[in-house]
């Protein structure tokens, strides 16, 4: 009896877990049969700028922020230092990842550090009681921002008089 439950335990337990690289591709196999596939980590570039969001819950307002690597943005009582944003090599309109430094100047504490990503902000947020602050893109010239690069305008869209007034 002892004999074939030491058999059955081994047929029932699984073969070792093997990482095989070929190429470009990382395939996990249990066995002989692949279990999952994935393509390796692409080079990333640095651009100098990110593009953020700003957004004041208590007024309801929000705010595109343009930050350059290594200098200090006000946003409300915020001081945001980004130190890097980075985006997939040779798709600049790519999923960015910025490395900021958040400091609530009213309470003199750390709000946020670390890498916010665009494409997932909800992954690593910003956790304060009345400021939000997000990732959009990283900004790779200095042209005007466009609504089609993912930037809302420069300045606020303006209602015509007469229109929706009181």
């Amino acid at each position: 009896m002892k004999r074939f439950i030491a058999a059955l335990l081994l047929l029932a337990a699984p073969a070792a877990a093997q990482t095989t690289i070929q190429g470009d591709d990382t395939v996990i196999s249990l066995g002989n049969a692949p279990v999952a596939e994935s393509k390796m980590r692409h080079a990333a570039s640095s651009a100098a700028q990110a593009v953020m969001r700003g957004l004041d819950k208590l007024a309801g307002a929000s705010e595109d922020i343009i930050l350059t690597t290594g200098e200090n943005t006000q946003f409300g009582p915020l001081t945001i230092t980004m130190q890097d944003c980075r985006y997939p090599k040779g798709n600049p309109s790519g999923d960015a990842f910025v490395s900021l430094t958040i400091v609530d100047n009213s309470t003199g504490k750390v709000a946020f550090q670390g890498w916010m990503v665009a494409s997932s902000p909800a992954l690593n947020a910003m956790d304060h009681p009345r400021y939000d602050v997000w990732a959009i893109r990283c900004k790779l010239d200095d042209r005007t921002p466009s609504v089609v690069a993912g930037e809302s305008s420069p300045r606020p869209i303006e209602r015509p008089e007469g229109l929706g007034g009181n």
